[in-house]
């Protein structure tokens, strides 16, 4: 199970990490944050990370209540990024507000469950559920929130999914349909095991029941960071190899532009790049398509000017680079957090 937990945080992380370029530009801002949220709550639980930190919180099993607070937290922001990309102009403010009220209540309640029970100053207190009423209601508090948004959140994947026709965009909801579906097994299992530990004092979870309970515990989250972050670095890919294009046809055609431009600058409105801004200026599709212009407009002007067969088919891959028309993307689950 430890090994789980840390493959899982490692997994999230790594999510999070993705998706840091797009937050950096003003894109999925809030799926940025609610990775970063998973990934803390899901780092607590491993107890590589849960003994030392929670001696640093003063002992009693304190790094527990953080971890459910922090998926209390993480579910309040995945359910404003869904209303975010499935109604028409977004949450209201009531409606923000609201989602705050109630995770804001949840934890209140939480806190009220925890700091007053004996109970949490148990041993391992991860290691199995116990036969205690108040354990059982104060873990139901975050199963019950999870299963809630599971159904809210695997409704709209579906509704979203056949609106939608590019591949990857169907790929990641069906991914993070998925994941809905996992957490409500995980829920279904945890309910059950903690009503039945209260009954039967010497119950515990093994066998099928374990395996399940541990594959869905590893399957499920990844299959909700994947599908979040699936268009994002599919598109990150797809940004990166055009940019590369862009800047090696700059890089080729910069000599020939300065060369049929030197005797006419007043033709340039593009500004001259040093070799190493040639190798770190942003947009260098921007560049390539000016260089591109001013080369023809100078050509058109003074025809006696002349290129060489290798400068002729440098300016023919530049035109057909800024002749290329991108596809329109069609809108896709959380893409209008930007």
């Amino acid at each position: 199970m430890q090994a789980v937990l840390i493959s899982l945080s490692t997994a999230i992380w790594i999510a999070a990490l993705i998706c840091v370029p797009s937050a950096i530009h003003g894109r999925r801002r809030p799926v940025l944050l609610f990775l970063v949220v998973f990934a803390l709550s899901t780092t607590l639980m491993p107890q590589l990370v849960y003994r030392p930190v929670d001696a640093l919180l003063g002992g009693g099993n304190v790094t527990y209540f953080a971890f459910h607070a922090l998926s209390i937290v993480a579910i309040a922001i995945l359910d404003v990024i869904v209303q975010e990309a499935t109604l028409p102009n977004g949450p209201t403010r009531a409606r923000k507000r609201a989602t705050v009220g109630i995770a804001a209540a949840i934890i209140v309640a939480q806190s009220i469950l925890f700091f007053g029970s004996d109970w949490r100053v148990t041993k391992n207190i991860s290691a199995a559920f116990m036969s205690r009423w108040d354990f059982a209601a104060y873990a139901a508090t975050t199963w019950i929130a999870m299963a809630i948004f599971a159904v809210t959140f695997t409704i709209a994947c579906l509704l979203d999914m056949r609106r939608q026709h590019r591949l990857v965009t169907r790929i990641s909801l069906g991914l993070m349909v998925l994941a809905g579906l996992g957490v409500l097994a995980y829920v279904a299992i945890s309910l059950a095991s903690a009503v039945l530990a209260v009954l039967y004092p010497d119950f515990r979870l093994i066998g099928w029941a374990l395996t399940l309970y541990t594959l869905i515990l590893l399957v499920s989250p990844i299959s909700l960071v994947v599908g979040l972050g699936l268009t994002t670095t599919v598109d990150g890919l797809a940004a990166g190899r055009k940019n590369y294009r862009d800047r090696t046809l700059l890089w080729r055609i910069t000599p020939m532009w300065q060369r049929i431009l030197g005797d006419t600058p007043y033709l340039s409105i593009e500004r001259h790049l040093s070799p190493r801004q040639l190798l770190t200026v942003r947009a260098p599709g921007v560049h390539l398509y000016r260089r591109h212009v001013e080369i023809r407009d100078s050509l058109l002007l003074h025809p006696g000017q002349t290129l060489s067969l290798a400068e002729q088919t440098t300016l023919d891959l530049a035109e057909a680079r800024t002749r290329a028309i991108s596809p329109v993307e069609p809108s896709e689950v959380f893409g209008r957090n930007r």
